[in-house]
């Protein structure tokens, strides 16, 4: 994949898909030409190309002009500066709840309460990124004493080095990947930890014991078929009919059964609520329970729409040519 390749990728992902066809020839050919403008001038074929990228400047910034797309919240000119560094800032959020996740579950927290503060402090971090980080950037864009960039000016070695034409990222199936284990470690270690105990001393776990006789089984392995799929989609580098297919099915396969215990009350163990809230466990755990039924709905809903979607917009099936090495 050549610079200029990487370089009108990352300006069509950002242009309206029904203009990316006249976009990528136009740019093109104006890359092209204003290369070859140089090497006849005695320039070399590569530091040419450099050269003309680097003119063009920042491609979201391209983008963003070729589609009448205004860029603001912070102000025009550390815009995408800010919203750089707050992406690449935002993945240090997880990692203060996984570890407060791990050292709960260690001194016996139950599987909820582990989870709950996880997430908790997750948002928090997040929230704290996102403020700090929109407030430098206001006050250098408001006080008019800095224009450039503070994360330092575009160059071409910003460009990502990703096939847009794959339609998956790296990163999209690595966390998708960690959430499903995540829920798979959760359920296995909510069987030994917890913090409640019965009169044995005998950890009462959240989900329903006698689940574990089939249902856990069964949707611990839809789980891990999900992690199979999410790598042969990465693998594949897009989306495909059979495996949007395949994804609902999974889907389909695990939100149904999951519904029909939650609303039979097989899915949680009554005696965890009625230890953790003594003041009335049955309302706790329907609300709970609630709350389940939701989340997995829509969950599952934005899934399999979301694979569905992208099976149509692939270039394939629109007609239209890869957006990368489409000379």
């Amino acid at each position: 994949m050549t610079l200029t390749d990487r370089y009108v990728a990352a300006t069509l992902r950002s242009v309206p898909a029904d203009a990316r066809d006249d976009i990528d020839r136009e740019l093109r050919g104006s890359i092209t030409d204003a290369v070859d403008a140089k090497v006849d001038a005695g320039a070399e074929p590569a530091a040419a190309e450099v050269a003309v990228l680097t003119d063009l400047g920042d491609p979201d910034r391209l983008a963003a002009g070729l589609a009448g797309r205004p860029l603001y919240l912070i102000g025009p000119e550390l815009f995408l500066g800010w919203l750089r560094l707050l992406k690449g800032l935002l993945w240090i959020a997880p990692l203060p709840g996984i570890a407060v996740l791990a050292l709960d579950i260690i001194d016996g927290s139950s599987a909820g309460a582990a989870i709950g503060g996880a997430v908790w402090l997750t948002v928090m971090v997040a929230l704290q990124i996102a403020f700090w980080t929109t407030l430098v950037y206001a006050v250098l864009e408001r006080s008019g004493r800095r224009r450039e960039d503070p994360a330092g000016a575009w160059s071409v070695d910003n460009l990502p080095d990703t096939d847009e034409g794959r339609g998956i990222s790296l990163v999209e199936t690595v966390f998708s990947v960690c959430v499903t284990l995540f829920l798979i470690v959760a359920a296995l270690l909510q069987r030994e930890f917890s913090a409640y105990q019965d009169a044995d001393g005998v950890p009462i776990q959240m989900l329903d014991v006698d689940l574990w006789s089939f249902w856990m089984p069964a949707l611990l392995g839809i789980l891990g078929l999900t992690i199979v799929l999410d790598i042969a989609k990465y693998a594949i580098g897009r989306w495909t009919t059979v495996l949007a297919a395949v994804n609902t099915v999974l889907n389909i396969l695990f939100v149904v059964p999951l519904m029909w215990l939650a609303t039979s009350d097989q899915l949680f163990e009554a005696a965890y609520f009625d230890a953790a809230f003594p003041d009335d466990g049955t309302e706790a755990m329907r609300l709970f329970t609630q709350a389940v039924i939701a989340v997995a709905v829509v969950v599952a809903a934005w899934e399999v729409g979301t694979g569905w979607v992208k099976v149509l917009r692939s270039p394939g099936r629109t007609g239209r040519p890869p957006l990368v090495g489409a000379h």
